[in-house]
């Protein structure tokens, strides 16, 4: 059986329910990003699980080398059409070996949490922490799973161009689960997304890896991180004494 996330994010219909992202959000973000984090310009960024890599095209218009890499390959495929010599992507299991070093590794827009043990995210974990150069740096932004929950909207319709997407969230074996339904031409489809681990088991994760957390934000514009009212959890700066580091959190190895 297929993995939820192989399918959904492979699928047009995946594309056109989230078709209005904000472009204009996501470029501000970077460029706080760029500002907090002050790379070098002949630092390698990688942008992980980058989608059709909006994040990684603004990158690399401030200067950065950057790679993007996605499990999706219709997602890849679109977004080679942006490259350069300074600007590469690829399709890319997380759960798997990274074939370099890079001196940024970003994971964000809540890109993590998708799979069904433990144990993949923490070899994902792992992976990221290997695949840093010394001091590097891995940038982690992820939803507050507590916020979300408070703030949850069980069911709600949305119309992209002629499809209504029926869209039911619950909670469901400690996932917030987001059951998406609709036809199109008659055919119905059904598909599901998923993400668990909670603030408290990434930190755990986090600390066993090997990381240490320098700096925690509450949204995109990086304000300060609250529990309660943060929509957003981004880790900056996660490191390791002497080692990579993670953020948005931010956080050094």
């Amino acid at each position: 059986m297929s993995e939820w996330f192989g399918t959904w994010f492979d699928s047009d219909y995946y594309h056109l329910l989230y078709k209005d992202r904000d472009f204009t959000e996501a470029e501000n973000f970077v460029e706080k990003l760029a500002t907090h984090l002050k790379p070098n310009t002949d630092d390698l960024i990688l942008d992980l699980a980058c989608g059709k890599g909006r994040h990684s095209v603004h990158l690399n218009k401030l200067g950065f080398d950057v790679e993007g890499s996605d499990y999706s390959a219709n997602s890849i495929k679109y977004a080679k059409q942006f490259e350069n010599k300074r600007l590469q992507f690829y399709v890319q299991d997380m759960r798997l070996p990274f074939p370099r070093k890079y001196d940024f590794i970003l994971n964000l827009f809540t890109s993590f949490g998708y799979f069904d043990t433990e144990t993949e995210h923490m070899n994902t974990l792992k992976n990221i922490y290997k695949g840093l150069n010394e001091n590097g740096i891995f940038v982690f932004d992820f939803m507050n799973v507590d916020h979300v929950l408070a703030h949850l909207v069980a069911y709600e319709t949305v119309t992209k161009g002629h499809i209504d997407f029926e869209i039911r969230r619950d909670l469901i074996n400690g996932k917030i689960t987001k059951d998406i339904i609709f036809l199109d031409k008659r055919i119905p489809y059904h598909y599901t997304e998923k993400v668990s681990l909670r603030y408290t088991k990434i930190m755990e994760m986090m600390t066993e890896t090997g990381f240490t957390v320098q700096d925690s934000f509450g949204d995109y514009a990086l304000s300060p991180f609250d529990s309660e009212k943060s929509k957003r959890w981004e880790v900056d700066k996660c490191m390791e004494p002497s080692g990579p580091r993670a953020s948005l959190q931010q956080m050094r190895r």
